[in-house]
């Protein structure tokens, strides 16, 4: 729900309780955007990758809990594409 800025519920629960960083949100939109922080959210939230346009090769939590960037950290290290997508680490052809 906080990153698929794309899709319409999430343009009507922002046009109905604001955005975090763009205009006054909301006390109930404040309180969704600080669950983020909060390891009851991780815990129990998971993220479909579907196209993979909003889902961050590197950063997303994966299999265990645990992101690529620390799981193989040295990989993350030496790598030019950190901020890619997973969609876009397939088109560049690093996916399967």
């Amino acid at each position: 729900m906080l990153v698929d800025s794309d899709r319409l519920w999430f343009r009507v629960l922002s046009a109905r309780y604001g955005v975090e960083g763009g205009r006054e949100a909301s006390v109930w939109w404040r309180n969704v955007s600080a669950l983020r922080i909060e390891e009851w959210f991780n815990g129990n939230i998971s993220q479909v990758v579907g196209d993979g346009k909003n889902t961050l090769f590197w950063l997303a939590v994966w299999v265990g809990g645990v992101s690529f960037r620390d799981r193989f950290n040295r990989l993350y290290e030496l790598s030019v594409l950190k901020g890619e997508s997973v969609f876009n680490m397939h088109l560049l052809g690093l996916g399967v």
